[in-house]
């Protein structure tokens, strides 16, 4: 009995001390615990829907065991749920349910430990691989079909992050006689407020040429996570045609709408466009009983980044920062992208305070020299700023730096407390 016994014990070390083989982006040990985005909801079974973690097993099992909940897919567009029950030294049931806008896949399959690994592999031929973190969050990865990575995300058995919700922003426009709503993803601490507030404006859709991506709505759930964990609420307005928003989305295109356009003579009335949204997002953000508007912070990636540092000239008194997060209209590959993006960033220079601007290596849109001309351009007609240079890991190029905060977890602190708002976390929470 007891060679049996010790025998268990030393295959499940074994299980759980190889090395994996599965090669994980670095990237992803850093991805918050958030809230799926997916329009979708995943469903299991009811029988597993919310089954409890089996405290019979070993320790080294039970952590595994139970329902999981979370999110995968860029911009957490994508709902996962797992059910993990019969463990053993060498595998478990699994019990999988994942949705998007795209599709829903429910599957139950043997999963097998491999060096600390549960992978499990799917109908589809598609293999879910799941590791556990050092705080009880799993972390969750698909590969097709065991080399390619297709999404990656955060399950937990804790609480939610954050409290989400979605809501509608009225307009003064219509279009063919219906009227234009925009839609708001709020991402907030418990409590009612008011609390303070960073308004993220979302980017372009890469060259403008897949229509269907102008119908994602984005949201990041690595910013949101950080700065609610700070006591933030954060809100992402999204523009004209653009997510759940009705209307057109015009903001530059080429005069057949290919693709997005380098003439500034359309690129930039196309900017005018998206400022005019942001207009009516921030009137209606700021007159919000949730939103202390003495602490509004405006913020943005890529195209959201330049239209925040330019909004913010417009609003001098009204805003207390800015987080320009790879800022630019085109890209340096345009031949007039140095006119367009300076012309944008230098209607910022009026806005009186700091700005902070992070731009990383290896960036597909932004190299470094183009973006820190931009930079020089906008400290020479009088505005304020600091740059920052910063190199991407691993699995993420240097657009994609903001679902990084540990690259630029310090600078953000250090500009909120520069503008009177430093890190604070939210009400209720844990010390």
């Amino acid at each position: 009995m007891r060679t049996t016994l010790l025998a268990a014990l030393l295959l499940l070390a074994c299980a759980f001390t190889a090395r994996a083989e599965t090669a994980w982006p670095a990237y992803i040990g850093t991805l918050p615990r958030a809230v799926s985005e997916s329009p979708v909801a995943a469903e299991l079974p009811a029988e597993v829907a919310k089954l409890a973690p089996d405290a019979s097993l070993p320790p080294e099992l039970a952590r595994w065991s139970g329902a999981w909940n979370g999110w995968a897919c860029f911009a957490a567009l994508c709902d996962i749920k797992l059910a993990i029950r019969d463990l053993t030294a060498t595998g478990a049931r699994v019990t999988y349910a994942g949705a998007s806008a795209q599709q829903v896949n429910n599957d139950e399959a043997a999963g097998t430990f491999d060096g600390g690994e549960l992978q499990v592999r799917l109908r589809t031929g598609a293999k879910v691989v799941l590791r556990l973190r050092a705080d009880g969050d799993m972390e969750f990865s698909l590969w097709r079909p065991d080399t390619q990575l297709l999404s990656a995300g955060v399950l937990s058995r804790k609480p939610p992050a954050y409290v989400r919700q979605a809501e509608w922003i009225t307009t003064p426009w219509t279009e063919q006689g219906k009227p234009v709503r925009l839609e708001l993803v709020v991402h907030r601490p418990p409590g009612a407020g008011p609390f303070r507030t960073v308004i993220i404006n979302h980017g372009s859709t890469g060259e403008g040429n897949r229509p269907e991506w102008f119908k994602q709505t984005w949201t990041s759930p690595e910013l949101s996570a950080f700065l609610v964990a700070r006591g933030w609420q954060v809100m992402y307005p999204q523009r004209r045609g653009r997510g759940r928003s009705d209307g057109l989305y015009d903001e530059g295109f080429e005069r057949d709408r290919s693709r997005y356009s380098c003439d500034p003579e359309l690129s930039l009335p196309g900017a005018e466009h998206a400022l005019a949204d942001l207009e009516v997002a921030y009137a209606a953000i700021k007159a919000r009983p949730d939103v202390d508007a003495r602490q509004l912070v405006v913020g943005g990636i890529s195209r959201g980044g330049i239209l925040s540092v330019a909004f913010a000239g417009r609003h001098p008194q009204e805003l207390r920062g800015v987080l320009n997060f790879v800022g630019g209209w085109v890209g340096g590959g345009c031949p007039q992208a140095s006119l367009v993006n300076t012309t944008l960033f230098n209607a910022g220079v009026g806005f009186p305070r700091d700005t902070l601007w992070l731009y990383g290596e290896k960036d597909p849109f932004y190299r470094i020299a183009h973006s820190r001309s931009n930079f020089d351009a906008f400290r020479a007609a009088g505005g304020k700023a600091s740059f920052h240079v910063l190199p991407p890991p691993d699995g993420l190029d240097g657009h994609n730096i903001y679902r990084q905060p540990a690259l630029w977890a310090s600078e953000v602190d250090a500009y909120f407390t520069a503008i009177g708002s430093g890190p604070r976390p939210p009400a209720g929470s844990a010390p």
